[in-house]
């Protein structure tokens, strides 16, 4: 388990690449169910019920599956499929486990959109971590799919960016924000 999260952090960190990764079901396996886990925590202080935490989970699975390994299909590389996505998993895994803090620091501060009294500063910090969290994702997206696509490493920071995108507007399709 050590050498596994050692592997996705150097994946993270641009060191290995999803090519690096196992073509093992039982990795895949493993990423997945971290990356659920670790994405529930994230989700659950704004999820209004355990109905709506799994569908935006199963969501976060349909697009990132759809539409990377869409992408990879679409690009004759649909075997590199499965490393590929456990490597999207395992650095989410670790990414969003460094957004949980933070996470909880604004789910706990704001109330209604407002910071409660004499804890802006707190909201402030939190709110750039996370954004600094978010470029270090797409960062990482990118240098991912760099490999599995075989492209310059803007163009895959440029499909991260897409992703996001679509993702966002995806979610606020499917779970408007009141």
């Amino acid at each position: 388990m050590q050498a596994l999260i050692r592997l996705f952090i150097d994946i993270a960190l641009h060191r290995k690449g999803p090519q690096d990764v196992p073509a093992s079901s039982a990795v895949f396996g493993i990423a997945l169910l971290a990356y659920l886990l670790v994405g529930a925590t994230v989700i659950w202080p704004a999820a209004d019920s355990t109905i709506v935490l799994a569908g935006q989970l199963l969501l976060d699975l349909l697009l990132v599956a759809v539409i990377f390994g869409g992408l990879l299909a679409l690009t004759g590389h649909a075997a590199r499929t499965m490393q590929t996505l456990a490597a999207l998993f395992g650095t989410g895994t670790l990414l969003s486990t460094a957004a949980l803090p933070f996470v909880w620091i604004n789910a706990r501060v704001l109330s209604d959109g407002a910071p409660v009294p004499g804890m802006e500063l707190a909201a402030v910090l939190s709110t750039t971590a996370l954004f600094m969290l978010l470029i270090a994702s797409l960062l990482v997206t990118g240098h991912v799919m760099r490999h599995a696509l075989g492209w310059s490493y803007a163009g895959g920071v440029l499909v991260a960016t897409l992703y996001f995108g679509v993702s966002v507007f995806v979610f606020r399709l499917f779970f408007p924000v009141n």
